[in-house]
């Protein structure tokens, strides 16, 4: 497969269950115009305060690396 050929992906991201943390990654894939075709959010222990975001998206390995690399930061 091409590198520049649309690939659909699964991203999950744990984060810190506190106001504004899903505003801040909706708000990464929307400042850099790509699309979210599916999120889903639940928290996954309580005592350590955390969630899972899982995303779905489409993009090329490019895009899907620069993502990556947003959402890590």
């Amino acid at each position: 497969m091409a590198d520049d050929a649309l690939r659909r992906h699964t991203i999950c991201a744990l984060v810190d269950n506190e106001p504004g943390v899903l505003a801040r990654v909706v708000g990464l894939f929307s400042a850099r115009g790509y699309n979210i075709e599916s999120l889903t959010v639940a928290e996954i222990d309580r005592n350590a305060h955390q969630s899972r975001i899982t995303i779905v998206t489409s993009g090329t390995n490019h895009v899907l690396e620069q993502i990556e690399q947003q959402l890590l930061r």
